[in-house]
């Protein structure tokens, strides 16, 4: 019995032996590798707009003095504040029934001109009638027959009161002519005026316009960026010019201009308050609107030197030139519509 025993212990051992062997020589299977993330090249707009705010303000010249005693009679200056535009030649105010026109000059009125009156203001007078059609004979600072006749038809064709001379104060000489300004005093019916009054502010041609940049020290404005502003429902089209500014409270200032440079102060200009600056949102056109391949900026690795590639679902690399970027996507040239591209550190 123990010869058996121990031949039937010495079996389960060699059986046991093979077994552990081939436990052994078992290998661990090798993982499939995982497929790379791919995204698709597409066709479309990249645009980087951003809502902020410009500051509008208008921007004082001078003023205009009344030299007439007495009571305002008529008048067609807006309220205190309000901004409008002076036109050459249209009565704006009366002094007991005297009409009181402006007429561009750059010397002030300063007496009573008459038939046998010489000098500059004559002149100026004599200019203006000259734009507007009448026979002067010659712009020569005399005021002649030729002068007197031209100054009385111009009167009656603009329904003014015939006269032959012009009293101190029926004319306001400016500068230059249609100008944008504002009533500096309340000028209404019934109310009294002196000489040396100031009645009208001179302001800038347009208001002065500044697009606002708080909070962030790195955004960049360029010279020339689209700037669309929305004044009152109106919207009123600038770009950026290469001058910024530090405002009293930090703020960095850049100056805009309107698009068009011949553009003069359109009907929004009436909305600008002429006694404080304003606030208006401001669109601002950072980059675009650009139209073309778009891809993840994610998408995009660095190729020899300092060039751009991305790697196509194949493998092949493809060297591309970024040509606009938004967020995390970016318009590039270099692959066409519909290319497959894997994404960095996603597989492969």
């Amino acid at each position: 019995m123990a010869s058996v025993s121990f031949a039937v212990l010495a079996g389960v051992g060699v059986v046991g032996f093979g077994l552990g062997r081939l436990t052994l020589r078992t290998t661990s299977k090798v993982p499939i590798a995982a497929a790379p993330t791919t995204v698709v090249a597409r066709v479309g707009t990249l645009i980087d707009e951003r809502l902020m705010t410009a500051r509008v303000a208008w921007e004082r010249s001078g003023s205009l003095l009344n030299r007439l005693n007495g009571t305002v009679t008529s008048t067609s200056i807006s309220d205190l504040g309000d901004a409008f535009t002076l036109e050459a030649g249209d009565p704006f105010y009366s002094v007991d029934e005297s009409l009181v026109v402006a007429l561009p000059g750059l010397v002030p009125a300063y007496r009573t001109m008459a038939p046998g009156t010489s000098g500059v203001d004559v002149s100026q007078l004599q200019a203006f009638l000259e734009t507007k059609g009448y026979a002067i004979g010659a712009v020569d600072g005399h005021w002649g027959s030729s002068t007197t006749a031209a100054y009385r038809q111009w009167r009656a064709d603009s329904s003014l009161p015939v006269r032959s001379s012009v009293a101190l104060g029926e004319i306001v000489f400016v500068p230059s002519l249609p100008v944008v300004t504002a009533a500096s005093i309340g000028l209404t019916i019934g109310s009294l005026i002196r000489d040396g009054d100031s009645i009208l502010e001179v302001l800038s041609a347009i208001p002065i316009i500044a697009l606002v940049i708080a909070g962030d020290g790195t955004l960049q404005v360029p010279e020339g960026t689209a700037i669309d502003l929305e004044i009152d429902g109106v919207k009123v089209a600038t770009i950026a010019t290469a001058h910024q500014s530090q405002s009293d409270s930090g703020r960095r200032l850049v100056e805009l201009q309107l698009a068009d440079s011949v553009a003069s102060c359109g009907a929004w200009c009436a909305s600008i308050p002429t006694s404080e600056e304003s606030s208006w949102p401001a669109i601002v056109k950072l980059k675009g609107p650009k139209t073309g391949i778009i891809i993840p900026v994610g998408a995009i690795r660095s190729g020899a030197g300092s060039s751009s590639v991305v790697v196509l679902a194949d493998g092949s690399t493809q060297t591309v030139e970024i040509v606009i970027s938004v967020g995390g996507e970016a318009i590039v040239t270099g692959i066409e519509e519909g290319a497959t591209i894997a994404l960095p550190g996603t597989g492969g």
